[in-house]
């Protein structure tokens, strides 16, 4: 990934007063890059979406370097630090050539910038949608950091006239989401031939599953003493594979007991192997062009939350909302931050779950009253428009 010496003084001398107006974003069709970058347009900015594959090679690279040249982005924005390459020669050029980058992190992100601290750079503005990753990232070296919650799109998710109770059915409890099995599969691969971690990720995310912490470090050391003397990678290696066995385990038996009173469960056909009764299972749901028409077809549309986010919130919890449709999710201290209490429904244990399933199921005014007061919220303040609009007030008052 080499460029001319000369291109990063060539690029600053280009650069223009005022308030970002250009914005070049880097994607791999990857979750809310759409999103994002329909917001960036409905604000007025000018968007270049660059599609990367998995890694850059010599002519994709060299293309690149032209379209900043030719476009002149007033900033480059991606997802979790989508196309930044290991070695840190992208962010090195756009610290040389003083362009600045923000990037949303909507997963964890030791998992994806620790041990790359080539990356860090006073040119880059960390955004991250759950606090608790903020103090690690500054000890990285990250200086510009902001909690950046996620959103929704209401011109995706709106009420329809008539909900399309012909297709889905009216539906009293449902829960839409992923086990999660592909991705823990793909964890546990790695280690596939030594039993030894195997049984250390199995135990620690057992544990992992009603440990306050955030991070899964504790509990590996704790059953596995080698941990702590492992190559760093190999540790967050260890640590993903935990916390999303954890995030398996938790969600599975939460769900599964609740099919008993009622609750239908769509997703990912690795349910069938996991309810009781595998009559609970519904199907697949596309996000895109069937969820926010099914979310209306469900009285009660139940959350629970993925364990890599302690206290963040996911997309349901917007989205269904603003689909004019009502959410009983697990409870979150940030909830709090975003909504009145009146405006959101909550549980904190599986008995309190089953009990509000029950309660919201035979009570339709409650819950038409509860999802208008949370629509109105995300409309105000919960959008993808704010979230960006958010990005470039932040940027503007570091970096122009």
């Amino acid at each position: 990934m080499d460029y001319p010496p000369g291109l990063p003084a060539l690029l600053r001398s280009r650069k223009r007063p005022g308030p970002p107006r250009r914005v070049f974003v880097l994607r791999q069709q990857f979750f809310l890059e759409e999103e994002c970058i329909r917001a960036c347009r409905q604000l007025g900015l000018e968007v270049r979406e660059w599609p990367l594959g998995d890694e850059w090679d010599a002519a994709g690279f060299s293309a690149f370097l032209s379209g900043l040249l030719e476009f002149q982005p007033d900033f480059i924005f991606c997802i979790n630090h989508i196309g930044f390459d290991k070695t840190g020669r992208l962010t090195e050029l756009l610290r040389a050539s003083e362009i600045p980058t923000a990037v949303w992190y909507v997963d964890n992100p030791d998992f994806i910038i620790r041990v790359y601290p080539q990356n860090v750079s006073p040119w880059v503005y960390l955004f991250v949608w759950d606090r608790h990753y903020l103090d690690d990232l500054r000890a990285m070296g990250f200086p510009h950091l902001a909690y950046l919650p996620l959103a929704t799109d209401p011109r995706l998710f709106r009420p329809y006239r008539t909900p399309p109770l012909w297709k889905f059915g009216e539906i009293a409890t449902a829960f839409v989401g992923s086990t999660w099995t592909q991705r823990v599969q793909q964890q546990l691969a790695r280690f596939q031939n030594d039993p030894l971690k195997l049984a250390a990720i199995e135990e620690a995310a057992r544990r992992f599953i009603s440990s306050p912490a955030y991070k899964a470090r504790g509990e590996l050391a704790a059953v596995y003493p080698e941990f702590t003397g492992l190559p760093l990678p190999e540790q967050i290696d260890l640590e993903a594979a935990a916390l999303w066995r954890a995030s398996q385990m938790h969600r599975v038996e939460s769900i599964a007991p609740l099919t008993g009173s009622g609750l239908q469960v769509y997703g990912d056909a690795a349910w069938q192997e996991f309810l009781p009764d595998p009559r609970a299972y519904g199907g697949r749901i596309g996000y895109n062009r069937e969820l926010p028409a099914f979310y209306q077809c469900v009285g009660v549309n139940l959350n629970l939350t993925s364990l890599q986010m302690k206290d963040g919130v996911n997309q349901r919890v917007f989205d269904v909302p603003a689909a004019g449709a009502f959410l009983l999710t697990d409870f979150k201290e940030s909830l709090l931050d975003l909504f009145h209490p009146d405006e959101v429904a909550t549980y904190r244990h599986l008995e309190e779950a089953r009990e509000k399933l029950r309660y919201f199921a035979a009570h339709e005014q409650a819950r038409q009253a509860l999802a208008a007061r949370a629509r109105e919220r995300v409309l105000a303040q919960h959008t993808f428009l704010h979230r960006v609009r958010t990005i470039i007030d932040s940027l503007s008052a570091v970096f122009l």
